[in-house]
């Protein structure tokens, strides 16, 4: 089976249903939002916050300037992890991060992890520090995929929660190619009952399209699957061919250096898609001129992406 991109869907389906997202995850903190003053996301800010090794690039994080409706906050920060793989100091490189992020804001955060991985009891949300009389406790927001009910994500009536239901199919189906079918062929069938509008449902698809990845004869089978569901694809609100481009491009481009692959995948991308392909693709070691030429980024703004590759 060939390899996807999971933190790049992460990061992408938390942008586009990012109120959904935070009602979903901080139901604490949501009424509390003002949504009309806008959010902003300012991961490209706070880069070099995130000085991460090669290991490193295997999860994805997020920054979000949000306003407050109430107290003495004007706006807040929030700080999103997405967690996909064991790792032993993730606890303190998540306090690491917060007190580089307060110092540089002096704002007050909140921090989630989000753990997507397949490891049964593996969730810190503590660092704690102590020497002789000098001691520290930091506690952060978290959630394991894992655990979660799968009937009470289908009952619920957040758009969000098919996502998080993608991601623990996801988890369910590794190494089980026709489970991964059944699963994907279901959370499709579950999306389009849920009567979310079609710009929704066109996110969310892209995500589960991706995220529960088959090999072609069963991605065929899954898509024959579909049409007969809906009767064609328009009345879904979604073109098969458009979801399934951007991770094929992605794909070729890493395997093989094809550039037509790479430009179809982009070109139902945004800018920020490109560099995030970019990335991928130097980490993988393609060259800086196909890809620049590949992705329409020019060589200097390629070599500036290095430094998030070592």
């Amino acid at each position: 089976m060939k390899k996807y991109m999971p933190d790049i869907l992460w990061k992408e389906i938390i942008e586009d249903l990012f109120e959904e997202f935070v009602s979903f995850f901080m139901t604490d903190l949501y009424p509390n939002i003002d949504f009309e003053r806008g959010y902003e996301f300012l991961d490209k800010e706070v880069s070099g916050i995130f000085q991460k090794t090669r290991k490193e690039q295997r999860y994805a994080d997020r920054i979000v300037k949000v306003y407050m409706k109430t107290g003495e906050e004007n706006w807040i920060l929030i700080h999103i992890e997405i967690q996909g793989y064991y790792e032993k100091e993730f606890s303190e490189r998540m306090f690491k991060y917060f007190y580089r992020i307060y110092d540089k804001y002096n704002k007050k955060i909140v921090a989630l992890s989000i753990f997507t991985d397949s490891r049964k009891g593996y969730e810190p949300n503590i660092f704690e520090y102590e020497f002789y009389r000098t001691k520290l406790r930091y506690e952060y927001i978290s959630y394991k995929i894992l655990k979660q009910r799968e009937e009470e994500l289908i009952k619920s009536n957040n758009p969000f929660a098919m996502v998080v239901l993608a991601g623990l199919y996801t988890i369910k189906s590794e190494g089980k190619e026709l489970d991964r079918l059944k699963f994907k062929y279901q959370l499709t069938k579950l999306l389009l009952k849920k009567g979310y509008k079609r710009e929704k449902i066109e996110k969310i698809f892209k995500f589960l399209d991706s995220l529960l990845y088959l090999p072609k004869e069963l991605e065929l089978e899954y898509e024959d699957e579909v049409k007969r569901l809906t009767g064609g694809e328009e009345q879904m609100g979604i073109t098969m061919e458009m979801t399934n481009i951007y991770q094929v491009g992605i794909e070729q481009g890493i395997e093989q250096g094809i550039e037509r692959g790479i430009e179809q995948g982009i070109e139902q991308g945004k800018n920020r898609e490109k560099v995030e392909i970019a990335i991928e693709l130097l980490k993988n070691g393609i060259d800086i001129k196909i890809i620049s030429t590949s992705t329409g980024l020019s060589v200097d703004e390629i070599e500036k992406l290095k430094y998030k590759v070592h």
